[in-house]
């Protein structure tokens, strides 16, 4: 039974030892060695103890058994001998090895090295790693090495951070002090920053601006000026350099801005989009705005005296031509035309000289024409239609002198051959009236056309119509005779329609500022008959 134990334990000793080694060939070292001390020495040691039982029973049946050779017991001694050495010697071998493959690779116990990956994957980073003396290739040297390495990445880290912290510090005082608004806007123009100043300048809070596009601050028109600008520049990433434009406080006042910025781009390059930042410039456009006025009165005022003295000229003119007509009674007729010719250009320069930015409305230069011819013939002239809501448009100023004169030559032709009335007395009536695109002149008179007559083809039109003919712009008028009118069955009528270019265009009626889109009406753009005639066509003084 005891040789049978020892072989049991013999057994379980080997199948231990075997199972430390295949732990040792798949690298589980901390199995393999709590195996050995766990099982493998302890079935050593109760090998042992069975031998030495299994010896001192030998000796026991030495004793009670005299009879037993004694070349059996030492064969037997000799064997358990070798046995006892064998495993001492292995015992030793797996000591060695254990110690090789196992303790030396980690630079230490076990369990210190455990500690020591704990306390690292645990975040602490200050305790040191003792080694042994000229250990350099261990895990624990290892770990050494690496715990240096990460203290030295995390310092850096850390005043890395420190020194960011403090640039974007001062970049925020930098900004706060500025009297600029610095912003920064993705690719699709909406804002993704904005300085505090942008509540000086516009009333907004920073974080009311974000999501949204300056062009939502600006009015309709002038967002679609400046979005097609911007536009531009997105294109090719061109930097947007001093771009005014109009802006609308949240108060609802209107502030000018001038924008400057340039795109910028990810670490790839791609585009993000635009930083820069604006500055208001509303005092200075008003002050340049002011200047401008200035010099627009003073051009005035001097255009004004030259059309003043030239009407003064021409008027001495038409003083030395009434002289003529009692030495001259056979050119009566030649110095009269001349006479209200030159009276229809002194009109011109006469109505020059009273407005402003060289606007002169129809209605006015219509109601100047037919009082000099009125005053001039004798004749009766009843104006119509001149109220101060029917301005007639604003005449350019190259055609006025051909307008006026074409004007004076038709009513003077009608007055000159209209038929009497029951009162005896020569008149005609001149109607003005607005239509889309322009406007037109209805002259009417009793009377009939010559047999015969053609304006358009020039025959027999006399004197007075060939230089209306002569003097009718390609462009922009039509005139038309006729037979029958509102005053009389039997009536001659004229028609002057009167369009662009010899009107300026509406757009032409507005002063455009440079720059910002400022759009200003002008003050004397207020309709000229508001300063001639009353609601119920009445001259006003």
């Amino acid at each position: 039974l005891l040789l049978t134990e020892i072989r049991n334990r013999r057994k379980a000793y080997v199948g231990s030892f075997l199972d430390a080694s295949q732990m040792l060939r798949e690298g589980l070292r901390e199995a393999a060695a709590r195996q050995l001390q766990d099982h493998t020495i302890p079935t050593l040691e109760g090998l042992m103890a069975s031998v030495d039982a299994l010896l001192r029973l030998q000796g026991s049946l030495l004793e009670q058994t005299a009879g037993n050779s004694l070349q059996q017991f030492l064969k037997a001694r000799i064997w358990l001998v070798s046995l006892l050495g064998a495993a001492a010697l292995l015992a030793l071998g797996l000591s060695i090895w254990i110690f090789r493959a196992v303790v030396r690779p980690l630079g230490g116990e076990p369990e210190a090295v455990r500690a020591v990956v704990e306390r690292i994957a645990s975040g602490s980073l200050d305790g040191e790693i003792a080694l042994r003396v000229g250990d350099h290739d261990s895990l624990l040297a290892a770990m050494q090495t690496m715990q240096r390495n990460l203290n030295t990445l995390i310092e850096a880290r850390v005043r890395a951070d420190d020194d960011l912290r403090e640039s974007r510090q001062r970049f925020q005082e930098l900004v706060e002090t500025l009297r600029d608004w610095v912003w920064e806007v993705d690719q699709d123009w909406r804002y993704t920053y904005a300085s505090p100043q942008v509540f000086n300048l516009l009333g907004y809070r920073p974080e009311e601006l974000v999501g949204r596009t300056p062009f939502e601050l600006m009015p309709p028109e002038e967002a679609t000026r400046v979005r097609a600008l911007a536009e531009a520049a997105r294109r090719q990433y061109h930097p947007l350099v001093a771009l005014e434009n109009l802006n609308r406080h949240r108060s609802g006042r209107l502030v000018v801005l001038e924008s400057s910025g340039r795109a910028y781009f990810d670490p790839h390059g791609n585009f993000l989009g635009y930083r820069g930042i604006d500055r208001e410039i509303t005092d200075r456009k008003q002050a340049e705005q002011a200047r401008l006025d200035e010099a627009l009165r003073l051009r005035d005022a001097l255009v004004r005296e030259v059309h003043h003295r030239i009407k003064n000229n021409l008027q001495t003119v038409v003083g030395l031509l009434r002289r003529q007509v009692s030495a001259h009674p056979d050119a009566r007729g030649a110095i009269d035309a001349a006479i209200a010719q030159v009276q229809a250009v002194a009109v011109v320069h006469g109505l020059y000289g009273r407005v402003s930015g060289h606007r002169l409305r129809l209605a006015e230069l219509l109601q100047a024409v037919a009082g000099s011819v009125s005053e001039l013939t004798g004749a009766r002239v009843e104006l119509d239609g001149l109220t101060a809501r029917n301005g007639g448009g604003t005449l350019r100023e190259s055609e006025t002198v051909a307008v006026a004169l074409i004007l004076n030559e038709l009513i003077t032709n009608a007055v000159k051959y209209a038929e009497p009335d029951e009162t005896e007395q020569r008149s005609a009536r001149v109607l003005l009236s607005v239509h889309e695109g322009g406007c037109s002149v209805r002259i009417e008179n009793r009377g009939t056309l010559p047999h015969g007559f053609d304006f358009a083809a020039g025959t027999r039109i006399g004197t007075g119509l060939g230089l209306v003919r002569a003097l009718k712009p390609d462009t922009g008028m039509r005139i038309r005779f006729g037979q029958g009118g509102a005053i009389h069955r039997a009536a001659v009528r004229v028609e002057v329609v009167i369009e662009a270019p010899v009107l300026k265009e509406e757009r032409e009626e507005r002063c455009v500022e440079t720059g910002p889109g400022f759009v200003r009406a002008r003050a004397d753009a207020v309709s000229v008959s508001d300063r001639v005639l009353d609601d119920a066509g009445n001259p006003r003084e």
